[in-house]
């Protein structure tokens, strides 16, 4: 028989509630306390006549024990590397204050004009293979003053006297810097290699660093240290 227009037929369907619906949190994450809801509520609102499987049970909490050793290794791993972090900058920071007096080679662009702390020699270590190099020096707008081309170089550290390129600057704070240009037209610039006296330390949100003259270096800047002058 066919049903008339505008009737409808109702096919009886049988809906579930889901109890462990609503306790995971945000993004399904979930930690110990709704975990031990979820599996109180699977057992209260089980099906008596199709319990479920304890072997599958024991599985799931098996994996969530595994899963909360592993995030509180985590919270360990980050403990100790956070106690590792103030311990190192501890350690810098006596190293700093040991370094007072002393002279230091460090690897900083920074140069001194004039005055008791000023720079006599720079130096950079040039690769095996040479090239042509020059050196530029600039005022702490970073405009040029002084440039010299030094000429084509060998490999290893090699030292430069400041006396004749920086004749006639006004005393102050400066930077040196090179440019060296291999076989093949290639320009690199080898870090700048100065010696100073250190004469005190600074603290800031980086860690130690070392005065000399008016210029702060990072304490991770120096090189050598040669001794009380």
């Amino acid at each position: 028989m066919t049903a008339p227009i505008g009737s409808s037929t109702t096919t009886p369907t049988s809906s579930t509630t889901d109890p462990l619906a609503g306790l995971a949190g945000a993004g399904g994450a979930m930690g110990k306390d709704q975990f031990i809801q979820l599996l109180v509520a699977q057992l209260t609102h089980q099906d008596p006549m199709n319990p479920a499987d304890s072997s599958q049970m024991a599985s799931q909490l098996a994996q969530f024990s595994s899963v909360e050793q592993l995030m509180n290794i985590n919270s360990q791993l980050t403990a100790q590397a956070s106690s590792g972090a103030a311990m190192t900058s501890a350690v810098n920071n006596n190293s700093a204050l040991n370094l007072i007096g002393k002279t230091v080679m460090v690897q900083d662009p920074q140069i001194a004009v004039g005055g008791t702390n000023a720079t006599m020699n720079v130096s950079a270590d040039i690769p095996s293979s040479g090239g042509t190099l020059t050196l530029t020096v600039k005022d702490q707008n970073g405009n040029t003053v002084r440039t010299q081309n030094i000429g084509a170089v060998t490999g290893g550290r090699q030292t430069y006297s400041l006396a004749g390129i920086t004749t006639g600057l006004p005393a102050g704070n400066y930077t040196a810097s090179f440019a060296l240009t291999d076989g093949n037209g290639t320009v690199t610039n080898p870090a700048t290699i100065t010696s100073l006296r250190v004469d005190g330390v600074s603290y800031g949100t980086n860690g130690a660093s070392i005065t000399s003259g008016g210029r702060t270096i990072s304490i991770g800047s120096v090189m050598q240290v040669f001794g009380t002058n």
